[in-house]
């Protein structure tokens, strides 16, 4: 894959997302992604505020306020995607994950805890996902 195609990551962050996952199953753990491009500095657990347990839905409050903190940051950071957790299914996006991604510039990260724990990314527009190359660095 070339860079353009390549999400980096922190390393101290795989065990933070598997972590989450796994306290919060049966239901999907979710949260957001901050940093620049295509460069995740850090990763901000919110609540699930979807009705069942085989969705998430960012909770809006902590969505809104995270992006009036990162504005004052410096350097300059946003929220540049999502992650959440599939408990009992493969890291990739669901059908319901491509009808609800609503940030095209995004990079999704799924989390799937259980037997051969995995943290994959993807890029998702228009219903259709391209997987991202992981780099772990640090």
């Amino acid at each position: 894959m070339t860079a353009g195609q390549t999400v980096v990551l922190p390393r101290s962050l795989r065990p933070a997302l598997l972590a989450h996952a796994q306290g919060c199953a049966p239901a999907e753990a979710c949260g957001l992604l901050v940093g620049a491009g295509r460069r995740v500095s850090f990763a901000v657990a919110t609540p699930n505020r979807a009705r069942r347990q085989t969705e998430f839905l960012v909770d809006p409050r902590t969505h809104i306020d995270l992006r009036r903190l990162l504005r004052k940051s410096a350097p300059r950071q946003s929220i540049i995607g999502v992650y959440h957790s599939h408990p009992s299914g493969p890291a990739r996006p669901s059908p319901a994950d491509l009808a609800r991604a609503a940030y095209p510039g995004w990079v999704h990260v799924i989390v799937a805890p259980r037997r051969r724990p995995a943290v994959r990314a993807f890029h998702i527009v228009g219903g259709r996902a391209q997987p991202l190359a992981v780099r772990w660095v640090g």
